[in-house]
């Protein structure tokens, strides 16, 4: 385990934001997870557990420690008639874990692809498109407990999942390191197609009998032509989450804007309105101040042009709440995980 002063975390946010860590940690092995629980006082440190950085945004320069697990490693666990258990390493790329399922004939994760970030950043996220969301297929979350460095497994009832939230984001923020996950697919011909973008694309392809495969192709295809790459424009995904409302406040709305984009949830009482949509009608799609911007195929998506601070994006993404709530009396909530440089 080596730990680097003054550490440049420019090329570990996709965002592109330039910010230095005064101390940057990468975790290859579980020893030395083992070690880093022994030489630090975890709990009594300022740290940052840091993914893939795609839901990451540094305000400024971080004063403490940033950490990345980097552990490898993709193998099935078990496969019967009733499913297929397939462990994965926290540091393994969230995309590579779909294809190797996908490839292999394992379904219920396939609407899941092209999803930036890694394995280990997935449960805090809850990750989810498209209609699927990681609750959805996981199985057992691994990790090790920070304050003891013991091993400790998670069931999706333990993990509390919500929409973009876990309860790695909340009651445990901090208390444990992620180091692998095991979902639990199958091979059964039931496939998630409510979306029409999905059908349309499928169309395209030509493919009248869909597959875990087609499906994981058509959704690529679809974001590749929705979504700005990171390496190109900097940017991390989309900062906003879909705001949920009360079906009255939606009403409401709905007479006022007869095309006002929803989505159905669990909650017969409560709707899931399109912040994309609520960004656009507010005329911020395509808007662009300096070195930041939003992008003009998709209005859920903050990029950065050049050499935009993060300070920057954090005001642009503020100018567009307060616009959203005048005209629409909604609240939106950032995705990303806003890092700020002052510890609280």
């Amino acid at each position: 385990m080596h730990i680097i002063k003054d550490y440049s975390l420019q090329k570990l946010n996709s965002l592109g934001v330039a910010s230095l860590a005064s101390h940057y940690i990468s975790l290859n092995t579980f020893g030395e997870i083992a070690h880093l629980c022994k030489v630090l006082d975890l709990p009594k440190t300022h740290f940052y557990i840091l993914g893939g950085g795609t839901n990451t945004l540094f305000t400024g320069n971080f004063p403490g420690y940033i950490i990345q697990v980097k552990l490898t490693g993709i193998e099935v666990l078990k496969e019967t008639i009733h499913g297929i258990l397939v462990k994965a390493a926290a540091g393994v790329n969230w995309h590579d874990l779909v294809l190797f399922c996908v490839n292999r004939g394992y379904g219920g994760i396939e609407n899941l692809s092209l999803i930036p970030g890694t394995v280990g950043g997935a449960p805090l996220q809850n990750i989810g498109a498209y209609g699927v969301e990681l609750k959805d297929i996981i199985y057992t979350v691994e990790a090790i407990e920070l304050a003891t460095g013991k091993k400790r497994f998670f069931s999706p009832y333990d993990c509390e999942f919500g929409y973009r939230t876990s309860a790695f984001k909340t009651k445990f923020y901090n208390q444990y390191l992620i180091t692998g996950i095991v979902v639990k697919l199958h091979r059964e011909k039931r496939f998630s197609l409510e979306y029409m973008d999905i059908l349309e694309t499928l169309e395209t392809m030509g493919v009248d009998k869909p597959s875990f495969k087609s499906i994981s192709d058509a959704i690529i295809m679809i974001r590749k032509r929705k979504l700005p790459d990171p390496a190109v424009l900097g940017n991390a995904g989309s900062f906003f989450k879909n705001p949920l409302i009360s079906i009255e406040q939606y009403n409401l709305l709905k007479k006022k804007y007869p095309k006002i984009v929803s989505f159905r949830t669990d909650n017969e009482l409560i709707k899931k309105i399109s912040a994309a949509w609520l960004i656009e009608e507010a005329g911020f799609k395509g808007y662009r101040k300096g070195n930041v911007g939003v992008h003009k195929s998709h209005a859920l998506i903050l990029v950065n042009y050049g050499e935009a601070t993060g300070k920057e994006i954090v005001n642009l993404a503020n100018l567009i709440k307060d616009k959203v709530a005048n005209m629409f009396n909604i609240v939106l909530v950032s995705e990303v995980n806003i890092i700020n440089e002052v510890v609280a």
